[in-house]
């Protein structure tokens, strides 16, 4: 759903081969020494993602540059509400049962949030994401022997069509990317904001491109296909066992076990394009693993918080409608403390954010 960590390989030398943040989405990754084999390992058996609903097109940092692509979308805090569709149902009434491409179950989790046949589900993500800069340009914590010159918070947005037959045209949409949020410190002076528009320029274009089957990747099932969720439990214990199964064959510890069911369950849950009976066992797999801090947010939301050790400590938290099973935003920052050397960037600004919308819609604009 990572996103955001493709980065890690570029500077590792494996290739971008994360590009989740489709979105989203989003996940920015340092570059991995060559001693951290069991995380390439584990980058390695994931396929590229559009993240979050497809959240694409993370920054590549690679030393001292980045490149950024055109990736990820929706605006900031709008809840994942499905719009209106064809024949609306009262709550509570038995959805019929949904078409073989929808989902296993006959009758959903989540009523009302699959498309029927002519429809797609949207899902739109905006990502944002703090860069530094020393005369490069990189993301925390991969600062080098000099410390940052300033900071500057940026947001790309991203946007994928599911079509109710996940065997037919999937369409997505980048851009614009690298939009300036907020220079820090704020007045960076006509030098500074020309260094900036040097090394990383915004870019309107926006980009659109079909593809057949699914999202884009680098397996032989397409992300998202049905066939690409064949394989999981729906019961969430089951579930939770064969993710564990799955990872243990690669993992070298127990630690990097659980490190890896983690990233799966967020990915797939921040994803948004999961059908709602797999959304419904990622969920319930997340809250039976114990790695997950729960609690309810002021509008009614359920936040999940979790802190990882493993390939650079950071704390990430998900928050997802309970009514529909959808994530509504995603947050991550790595681990330092406030006022750390070189960190001139508040405490309450992560390293990564992205929000997503979710709806079902009669057309592709």
């Amino acid at each position: 759903m990572d996103v955001f960590e493709r980065v890690r390989d570029v500077n590792a030398g494996t290739g971008l081969t994360e590009d989740r943040i489709i979105g989203a989405r989003i996940r920015l990754l340092q570059g991995i020494d060559d001693s951290r084999s069991a995380e390439r390992k584990r980058l390695l058996k994931r396929p590229m993602f559009l993240i979050a609903g497809a959240v694409a097109g993370a920054a590549a940092v690679t030393a001292g540059v980045v490149v950024v692509s055109q990736l990820t979308a929706p605006s900031p805090h709008v809840e994942a509400i499905p719009a209106p569709t064809a024949g609306p149902r009262e709550p509570g009434q038995t959805v019929p049962k949904p078409e073989p491409t929808s989902g296993t179950t006959i009758t959903e989790p989540y009523p009302g949030t699959t498309p029927q046949a002519g429809q797609y589900l949207h899902v739109g993500i905006t990502s944002e994401r703090l860069l530094y800069r020393d005369g490069r340009v990189f993301v925390w914590p991969a600062h080098g022997d000099f410390p940052p010159i300033s900071g500057l918070l940026v947001r790309e947005y991203s946007q994928t069509y599911v079509p109710a037959d996940r065997s037919g045209d999937w369409y997505f949409e980048w851009g614009p990317s690298s939009e300036r949020v907020q220079f820090f410190p704020e007045d960076q002076g006509p030098a500074g904001e020309l260094a900036w528009d040097n090394q990383v320029p915004v870019n309107p274009e926006v980009i659109g491109s079909w593809n057949t089957g699914g999202q884009p990747g680098d397996g032989d099932v397409q992300t998202g296909s049905t066939a690409w969720y064949a394989p999981y439990p729906r019961d969430p214990q089951a579930l939770l066992d064969y993710l564990r199964a799955q990872a243990a064959t690669y993992a070298e510890s127990p630690e990097a076990v659980d490190d890896a069911l983690i990233d799966n369950l967020i990915f797939t849950i921040q994803s948004n394009i999961a059908p709602a009976d797999v959304r419904a066992a990622f969920i319930g797999a997340l809250e039976l693993s114990g790695l997950a801090q729960k609690e309810t947010t002021a509008d009614g939301k359920t936040r999940y918080q979790v802190h990882r050790a493993l390939f650079d400590a950071r704390t990430e938290t998900l928050t997802i409608d309970p009514a529909t099973g959808w994530a509504t935003e995603y947050t991550l920052r790595y681990d330092r403390t406030d006022g750390a050397a070189g960190d001139m960037v508040p405490a309450n600004i992560p390293d990564i954010r992205a929000t997503y919308t979710v709806s079902i819609v009669n057309s592709v604009p």
